[in-house]
């Protein structure tokens, strides 16, 4: 799923694929570093200030931007352009590609390169599943009923923007009001996002922007949107949208055929082995015959009595409960509801980005709609969040942990993600992952790593959520498991881990983890294209041996109730439930 991944294959690192993007293709080369392979964005623009502003922008605006545009004099000015579209219009960086959604709606709506996107997302993006990150992006998504071309606004456009909408996610607050448009700039700090509500009203719109580290750029964007004259054309698309007529498609569909079916398990993937002392006693030959008990005791009397107690009879050990690991995949953006209902054929299992300040794809279909119709497709979710990385992530563009503040941003995180779940009726008892791409540093990354996941783990388990984290089994579950055994102050181990570990064995059975087999997934192969009754997507695939996310029965919750007691408390294998209650609920390819 959009991840930076560490894949040990014979003591090597492998990774491979192809992936396509909006703007251009980027090919994984081996021997690169553990993690994902990420597009050349544009180059970044050295804006140093607000200066550009629009004539539209309140005097309050322009004298609290005066200050900051003596800064640049001595630079040369960024170059801009105008893009108009809906009824709007508002300047960007020249270099920054321009995507028109209503005429590729396949296009992919990605955060973690500069771009502008112009319309609604469509119901089948084509996105690469390994991207993560964020950096600055405008989307400009018109009301229901907003054509795209500008001019067909009329005078009365201008009366249906009179009640801005309100900030709609929790946290968000307001920072200026834009009276050219009647709308307010909002800031989600957590998720790296500026948006603003153009009117409730038809046509109406909404523009959102994300940033990675610097809200800047976004905001002199954003102080630029103002009405635009009738008669304006809509801005074309400047750049060549990746889709199935491309020349990557025949790329794509010869990875695909070269791709193997689905590795299934070995049974000794989901049983333990034998000890060498049993192995030793089956091979041993059977007893003819059976010794009688002895009435003897050396040094005793032969007259005196001998009475032989019996061991007491003890009742059979139950059965374990049946563990069935199912067969699962993630994308980085969710797929339609009719995909899922084809793709329900190989698969049982999806992992979907519920949110995240490193969220790089439009969230598309992902609705609490989406989660209940799956649901009742048999399908089981893997929620993940993914919000800032290690401090020594350097795989592309994002939002860090530092590590000064690392258990603050954590908390936040955290309760962040209690926000999305809930947006999308996923109930307490539900699994929430959270995604801590692959990284390479010393000491101080690892501790700022563990206090980050320590504190989002608290957050997340006392809002009654169970715990996961995806990682890379080279750094951030090894890491883990070495914070657990240690009892590191800050570091609150995760009830499941999702493994990423490419070498293509869908197989959870791993000597040197600690965590039982049900609470464990793995992703085992990555950035692959997959089809499945004629419907391609770019898929990372996974086997799921771990909890699910599956919406309640009537009044019922789903998962399991958090087994972990509050406080300070062991690693969760030493005293957590290790069958979770839906693993009884077998979840299996339907049958064709």
């Amino acid at each position: 799923m959009r991840r930076a991944i560490a894949a040990t294959v014979m003591g090597g690192l492998l990774l491979g694929g192809a992936v396509a993007t909006p703007s251009v293709a980027a090919v994984r080369g081996g021997g690169k570093a553990p993690s994902k392979a990420r597009s050349a964005a544009p180059a970044k623009p050295r804006v140093g200030s607000k200066a550009v502003t629009s004539k539209a922008v309140t005097s309050k605006a322009v004298t609290s931007k005066a200050a900051t545009s003596k800064a640049v004099t001595s630079k040369a000015a960024t170059a801009m352009k105008t893009v108009a579209y809906a009824g709007y219009e508002f300047q960007v960086p020249a270099s920054w590609p321009v995507y028109r959604l209503d005429e590729h709606p396949t296009t992919c709506v990605r955060y973690d390169v500069h771009a502008v996107y112009l319309g609604t997302p469509g119901p089948d993006m084509r996105c690469a599943a390994g991207l993560v990150g964020r950096t600055q992006t405008v989307s400009l998504i018109p009301g229901k009923g907003a054509p795209a071309r500008s001019g067909a606004v009329g005078s009365g456009h201008s009366a249906a923007l009179e009640a801005p909408e309100a900030p709609e996610a929790p946290g968000a607050t307001e920072l200026q009001r834009l009276s050219a448009v009647h709308g307010t700039i909002t800031q989600n700090a957590v998720n790296h996002e500026l948006k603003v509500a153009l009117g409730q009203g038809t046509p109406g719109a909404t523009v959102l922007g994300t940033y990675g580290t610097d809200p800047a750029v976004v905001e002199q964007v954003l102080y630029t949107l103002r009405l635009a004259p009738a008669g304006t054309a809509p801005t074309a698309q400047s750049a060549t949208a990746s889709s199935p007529g491309d020349a990557t498609s025949s790329q794509r569909a010869e990875l695909s055929a070269q791709r193997a079916p689905l590795a299934q398990p070995p049974a000794s993937a989901v049983t333990a082995k034998a000890s060498p002392a049993r192995a030793a006693a089956a091979k041993a030959p059977a007893k003819t015959k059976t010794q009688p008990p002895s009435t003897s005791w050396r040094g005793v009397p032969p007259g005196w009595p001998v009475e032989i107690v019996q061991p007491p009879h003890l009742p059979p050990k139950p059965s374990p409960m049946p563990f069935h690991p199912v067969s699962g995949f993630d994308t980085c953006t969710a797929p339609s509801t009719s995909t899922m209902r084809t793709w329900r054929a190989d698969y049982a299992a999806a992992g979907v980005y519920i949110g995240g300040a490193n969220a790089a794809c439009a969230g598309g279909n992902l609705t609490a709609g989406w989660v209940k119709t799956v649901a009742s497709m048999g399908w089981g979710l893997l929620p993940a969040y993914v919000g800032p990385q290690a401090p020594c992530w350097s795989a592309g563009h994002g939002v860090l942990i530092s590590p000064g503040s690392a258990a603050a941003q954590g908390s936040a995180a955290g309760a962040d993600a209690i926000g999305d779940a809930r947006s999308l009726n996923l109930p307490a008892g539900s699994p929430i992952y959270y995604d801590m791409e692959a990284y390479n540093g010393g000491t101080s990354c690892t501790n700022a790593v563990l206090r980050f996941l320590g504190a989002w783990d608290r957050a997340v388990q006392a809002a009654g959520y169970v715990t996961g984290v995806y990682s890379s089994q080279d750094s951030g579950i090894v890491d883990m498991q070495s914070g657990a055994i240690k009892k590191l102050p800050g570091f609150t181990p995760p009830d499941a881990i999702w493994i990423a570990l490419w070498d293509n064995v869908a197989s959870l059975n791993d000597g040197t983890l600690t965590w039982p087999l049900p609470d464990r997934s793995k992703q085992y192969s990555g950035n692959i294209n997959a089809t499945v009754g004629g419907i391609t997507l770019n898929i990372d695939r996974d086997f799921v041996g771990g909890p699910l996310a599956r919406l309640p029965r009537g009044s019922c919750g789903t998962g399991r109730k958090a087994s972990r007691q509050t406080g300070s408390r062991e690693p969760p294998w030493t005293h957590k439930l290790t069958i979770w209650p839906y693993a009884a609920t077998v979840l299996t390819p339907l049958s064709t």
